[in-house]
């Protein structure tokens, strides 16, 4: 009578030590097991009938027993339209389902044999948490878990190992950066106010890409699935766009205005513009790519964007600045 299933993905939600039974099968007979083994069934609101091969035919609720004869067959008093659910359907929906059709359990059937049930204590635990979500979603928040380490309970030498690697790739990228200016090192003798421009070129790339960055963790983390990434990085980069446009528009009246080179004005604000546009599109695929590999971007894209938006900038800035004068 007690029938041990194989968990499948519902497995964390489902019991599978339930009571079954025969179509053929006597109330008095259903009911003496019952009595025998009843400490080894985890539910037992429902009788669940099955068929020689095993397949789920029909339910008969416990009160049914004792509304009828003893000496007559399940199949005459079984309910043969069956509420179930496959082992992927989502557990709200579950739930939902049992409050729609007021059932106290919920089998979960796999082309048509009998895996489990969802009982009423897992169903009324899956109403709760999305009570408490749809709570928290009324307050601002669309997601109350997060799926990244915890910084303050994970031991202290593992954290820093965790970052160790993303500050090396940083160094590393430094010093390629250092060599690649060492190229240039004509063109700067010949306009030296091309320098003064190496640490805004890099900072403001720095700063626009560190925002990019912050608020695309920032809704990873709180909008988690529902954050439809496409127009996502179509809005951040069209927001990029007019940033850069308004940065190199200001680089190139203040250059004009105190330099009075207006032409090294505007290279240095069309280098600002591409740079700026260039670190709006690869701080967002960066930490996306980083997401996907199940790393956190929380450690990695900081380190690794940076130093990506500030080679980029300056190589960015080196090439046009060759080409143009």
């Amino acid at each position: 009578m007690v029938q041990k299933l194989k968990k499948d993905s519902i497995a964390h939600k489902m019991i599978s030590e339930v009571p079954t039974a025969r179509a053929n099968e006597k109330i008095s007979a259903v009911m003496r097991r019952l009595s025998i083994e009843s400490k080894l069934l985890k539910n037992i609101d429902y009788i669940y009938v099955l068929n020689k091969h095993e397949k789920l035919i029909g339910v008969v609720s416990i009160r049914e027993l004792f509304a009828h004869s003893k000496s007559v067959e399940l199949e005459k008093v079984m309910n043969r339209n069956i509420i179930s659910v496959s082992p992927d359907t989502d557990q709200e929906k579950v739930a939902h389902l049992a409050l729609k059709h007021n059932i106290k359990s919920v089998p979960v059937v796999k082309r048509g044999r009998l895996l489990g049930v969802v009982p009423s204590n897992k169903l009324i635990s899956i109403l709760n948490r999305s009570l408490q979500e749809d709570i928290l979603h009324f307050a601002g928040i669309h997601k109350s878990h997060l799926e990244y380490e915890n910084t303050m309970e994970i031991p202290l030498f593992m954290t820093i190992w965790h970052r160790i690697p993303w500050l090396i790739i940083g160094l590393l990228g430094i010093i390629f950066t250092a060599a690649f200016i060492n190229i240039f090192e004509a063109t700067l003798e010949k306009y030296l106010i091309l320098a003064f421009f190496i640490p805004a070129i890099v900072y403001m790339s720095d700063a626009l890409g560190t925002q990019h960055q912050t608020l695309f963790i920032r809704d990873l983390a709180i909008l988690g699935k529902e954050l439809k990434l496409k127009q996502y990085y179509l809005r951040q980069i069209t927001i990029g766009l007019f940033l850069a446009l308004l940065i190199a528009v200001l680089v190139y009246a203040i250059v004009s205005l105190f330099w009075k080179q207006y032409y090294i004005a505007f290279v240095i604000a069309v280098s600002m513009f591409i740079a700026l546009l260039i670190t709006s599109i690869t701080s967002l695929l960066i930490t996306s790519l980083i997401n996907k590999l199940g790393q956190d971007p929380a450690l990695g894209s900081g380190p690794f964007a940076t130093i990506i938006s500030d080679f980029t900038s300056i190589v960015i800035y080196f090439l046009i600045a060759s080409l143009l004068l």
